[in-house]
């Protein structure tokens, strides 16, 4: 099943929710952050690579370096983590620029299509980094069968 939002990109925004959360503090080792959010720090390293690129995020380099965001996390929105991340889908084919169909100009589901896509494009810009700092203290375990799916 293909999804609308990768688990690339769900993981990116869980990095930067916990590094929002840690904004007013100090950077976090890549180490730490891959623990904590239950990634391998190999998956974790492409990430911030990715969103340090799109200047989401800074690195310090060194024996005591670490990740942080690059700028306060309220007014960095959902959004802008994933177009840093690549995301670039639409709800449907149709709404692809350049997509020829011979019933758009009189097809409701088009109309309905765009109409869904400029609210959800409107929810993304909207909700900030702010909105879902996720802390220490929130984060459990994954129980054994979230942890074998984590493996595939």
């Amino acid at each position: 099943m293909n999804t609308l939002i990768k688990r690339e990109y769900d993981y990116a925004l869980r990095i930067c929710a916990y590094l929002a959360g840690k904004y007013d503090q100090s950077h976090v080792s890549i180490s730490r952050l891959a623990e904590r959010l239950f990634l391998s720090r190999p998956f974790a390293t492409k990430i911030i690579f990715n969103l340090k690129n799109a200047g989401i995020v800074t690195t310090v380099q060194g024996k005591d370096g670490g990740v942080y965001l690059t700028n306060d996390p309220r007014g960095v929105s959902v959004y802008d983590v994933l177009l840093a991340m690549g995301y670039d889908s639409r709800i449907n084919e149709c709404l692809v620029t350049g997509y020829q169909c011979p019933l758009e100009h009189t097809c409701r589901l088009h109309d309905f299509w765009g109409e869904q896509e400029e609210l959800l494009i409107k929810a993304l810009r909207t909700k900030k980094l702010a909105d879902l700092i996720l802390e220490d203290h929130e984060i459990t375990r994954p129980s054994p069968a979230v942890k074998e799916r984590q493996r595939t």
